[in-house]
């Protein structure tokens, strides 16, 4: 079997066997002859963790990637194939004048990828809180394999975000909304109060803190009812040229190829900030203002939660650390000191000054309490924040170090978490803190695979 790579090259491996099953009896003939092995599922492989690691098989769900719309009700739905990718169901569902919900950043994931990590865009709640049926292939409580329609309780809230652990998603169902329009325009804040405050007018908004000129922008974002802008067109083009294409070369000449620290300061204080157009508002359909091109260019994410109640200090926490970082004498609070020292941090955040230049926009977004065991933002909180730090530096051994520490801080000093797609350097003893559901979700999930077939050494590791 060929070497198996992940979009960011961070994750490969080699699996015994591959397969594409085209039905659910050949899916149900793979559980059986995998009883006593192990099973993973690849998607389009889109994330950073090493949740799709199998040394035994690894099934590829191409095949089910049916759309199936259901418009006889006032509240349409739509029950999707586990292996179709959310831009082919956007596209799908435009068709007929509708979208989803809630739409991530990235659409080249397959929906039971983008589920089961949690995936989400701003403003709404995550993609996995939407699902109101998720049909898996799994195992009976005897060993033997099934296929199971699972609609409600505590197992539809743990199937929402399953990690793959619960079986194989053959399809899920989740509702549709009518498609509409977005008023957008980007807004400089001199601070993150700044842009926090423009949430009650542009509550599908998220901003950005731009690293070395240590301003905020905000890419305010409302439902609109005017029709499209005679200018969209044109501010699409100035989007891809500009930032998707054009910023992302700047960024990898100056970090990556050229590996000029000063450069990539002047970058951001000089030259990036010209890049954005304040006055400029244009109104253009959800599913084109909503995502990006992300996937042009490999680079490497990390993405921390943290309660919408800590996102001030947790954003002031940042500044420190990136400043730091790159060899400014930035200091905490003595009480944030002593909090990381007690979580054995603190040495970690004395040896980082000096180490890593951060050289990409940190991207802050607003997502709403899910109903799920085990989404990231599930729990408690009324809404959490995601902040997100991407790399386009290889070798990426002082990201690395960088990351590890946010991602322990966010942890220790805000009951935070960390993306499950994305790269995640915790254990298990730190996520037993994060979330109160896991041994619901736990007992949940061995009803499915009393087994553990579905787990592998990621899952072993963090569950």
């Amino acid at each position: 079997m060929a070497t198996v790579r992940n979009f960011g090259r961070n994750v490969e491996f080699r699996p015994r066997e591959f397969a594409s099953p085209a039905s659910e009896q050949e899916l149900l003939g793979i559980l059986e002859a995998t009883r006593n092995g192990r099973i993973r599922v690849v998607g389009a492989r889109h994330a950073w963790s090493d949740a799709i690691v199998s040394g035994d098989v690894l099934v590829d769900m191409r095949h089910f990637n049916h759309v199936e719309i259901n418009e006889d009700s006032d509240a349409p739905t739509v029950t999707v194939g586990g292996g179709c990718q959310v831009k082919r169901l956007l596209k799908e569902l435009n068709r007929r004048g509708l979208t989803l919900p809630s739409v991530g950043l990235i659409t080249e994931q397959t929906i039971a990828g983008a589920t089961a990590t949690g995936t989400h865009g701003s403003g709404r709640h995550s993609l996995s809180h939407y699902l109101t049926a998720v049909r898996l292939a799994c195992y009976r409580p005897d060993g033997s394999p099934a296929m199971v329609d699972v609609t409600e309780g505590d197992e539809l809230r743990a199937a929402r975000c399953s990690l793959g652990c619960m079986g194989i998603v053959v399809s899920v169902t989740l509702p549709c909304v009518r498609q509409y329009q977005i008023e957008e325009r980007a807004t400089p804040c001199a601070t993150i109060d700044d842009a926090l405050a423009r949430e009650e007018s542009s509550p599908l908004q998220q901003f950005f803190l731009f690293p070395h000129l240590w301003q905020y922008f905000a890419q305010e974002r409302r439902v609109a009812e005017t029709p499209r802008s005679w200018s969209a067109p044109l501010y699409r083009a100035y989007w891809f040229c500009g930032l998707d294409f054009g910023m992302h070369v700047a960024i990898k000449g100056t970090a990556a190829w050229l590996r000029s620290r000063p450069l990539v300061r002047l970058l951001f204080r000089s030259l990036l900030p010209r890049c954005i157009f304040p006055g400029w508002c244009v109104v253009d359909r959800s599913d084109r203002m909503l995502v990006m091109e992300h996937e042009l260019f490999r680079h490497l994410e990390l993405e921390a939660f943290v309660p919408d109640r800590h996102i001030r200090a947790a954003a002031r926490f940042v500044e420190v650390l990136l400043k730091r970082a790159d060899g400014e004498d930035a200091s905490l609070e003595a009480d944030q000191l002593r909090q990381l020292d007690e979580a054995g941090l603190g040495h970690a955040f004395r040896e980082l000054r000096g180490r890593y230049t951060h050289h990409y926009p940190v991207c802050f977004r607003k997502i709403l309490r899910d109903d799920t065991l085990l989404s990231m933002a599930s729990g408690e909180a009324d809404a959490w924040y995601s902040i997100s730090f991407i790399t386009y530096v290889e070798p990426r051994d002082d990201f690395y170090a960088f990351a590890e520490l946010i991602a322990g801080s966010v942890v220790a000093l805000f009951g935070g978490r960390i993306h499950w797609g994305k790269w995640f350097p915790l254990d298990r003893r730190a996520i037993e803190t994060m979330y109160p559901d896991i041994e619901q979700f736990r007992n949940v999930a061995r009803n499915f695979d009393p087994h553990g077939v579905f787990r592998n050494r990621f899952t072993d590791r963090v569950l």
